[in-house]
């Protein structure tokens, strides 16, 4: 064997590959960016390892979400029809807070206790906004603060007995795998409903709580200092009906109930009725990266109280609606005037 040979072969090859080392490869101009970065962290996040990750891994920053609706500017924001899935998200959260509102305070007598929101009906209800949106909500859930819920649904409790924790929610499951799922493809028709303020590990009250981005902003409400800027007065009418046409009275009955904050037109972030989290992975649960809209739900506390003036609105629970970070739109072109900051896909494109 010429050795010679073999060593000027062997040289010519390492000299070729350092030199198209150091230059210009098909894609060395595709410089990584912010969307690579994000990219990268999507995918390293799984449901194995989300339990060991620290709560800033599991989190998104909060300009990955570009144009977020707020409710003192729809009438002046031009929403297009491709962005509107958040929108839709925060009108469902608004809307399930403003019903259990009124319920609540409208149902707030100890003859009430008995025909108020059971546990089935809260199930189902969650469960409704899950089935009636399919490509737009992936869950939703009511999260109770500690000491908040009365269950009427356990007749051996004491009356005016609280439950610790009580926090239903709905998703919608992959269903592929089901045994009765011939075709092995997602049917969107079925939803797992768990209450996630039982067992152990469970108290998503608590600040070492890695998945609850959505409950720092309304709860615990323990002071009243910011009530009058934080609740709102609003006032309905209603008219009642035993049979189909005919109302009981021709005059509406009016209501006046403690509901979300109403913001003015120049009223700051602080005030808006609707908070919309930075996206984060939603470990030992979905397990996948959403996103939530969470609306505060008002009720007198303590309930059933004669004195007034010992009680008051406070907020006692969140409404969420989920969506999943896939879903949403990204504005990839330059920050302009329809593409304001803060947008961190902005010029990625």
């Amino acid at each position: 064997m010429n050795w010679a040979r073999v060593y000027l072969c062997v040289g010519i090859s390492l000299g070729c590959f350092l030199y198209l080392a150091q230059g210009d490869t098909p894609f060395s101009w595709m410089r990584p960016d912010k969307f690579d970065a994000i990219n990268d962290k999507f995918y390293e996040i799984t449901g194995e390892n989300c339990r060991s990750k620290r709560q800033e891994d599991l989190q998104f920053d909060d300009s990955t979400v570009a144009q977020k609706p707020k409710y003192n500017m729809l009438l002046s924001t031009i929403i297009y029809s491709n962005r509107s899935s958040l929108l839709h998200a925060h009108n469902m959260a608004l809307n399930r807070a403003f019903f259990y509102s009124f319920i609540y305070q409208q149902m707030n007598q100890t003859w009430d206790f008995e025909t108020q929101p059971g546990l089935m009906y809260i199930y189902m209800s969650h469960a409704a906004d899950v089935s009636a949106n399919p490509g737009f909500i992936n869950g939703s859930s009511i999260f109770f603060d500690n000491n908040c819920s009365y269950p009427n649904w356990y007749r051996k409790m004491n009356f005016n007995i609280t439950l610790p924790l009580f926090g239903p929610r709905a998703w919608r499951e992959d269903d592929y795998n089901e045994p009765t799922n011939w075709l092995r493809e997602p049917s969107n028709n079925t939803i797992d409903i768990h209450d996630y303020g039982s067992g152990r590990i469970r108290n998503y009250t608590h600040p070492q709580y890695k998945g609850n981005p959505w409950y720092s902003p309304w709860l615990p409400d323990l002071f009243e200092k910011d009530d009058s800027v934080r609740k709102f007065t609003y006032s309905v009418g209603i008219k009642y009906s035993n049979t189909t046409g005919h109302f009981t009275k021709d005059m509406y009955t009016d209501y006046s109930f403690f509901g979300p904050p109403q913001p003015g037109q120049s009223s700051g972030q602080e005030s808006l009725p609707v908070a919309i989290s930075r996206p984060y992975f939603d470990c030992d649960r979905s397990n996948r990266w959403i996103v939530t809209a969470s609306s505060p739900v008002v009720e007198y506390m303590p309930r059933y109280s004669p004195w007034i003036h010992l009680r008051r609105a406070r907020f006692t629970a969140v409404t969420t609606m989920d969506i999943e970070f896939e879903r949403l739109d990204m504005n990839q072109c330059p920050i302009a005037e329809g593409n304001p900051e803060p947008n961190m896909f902005a010029d990625t494109a």
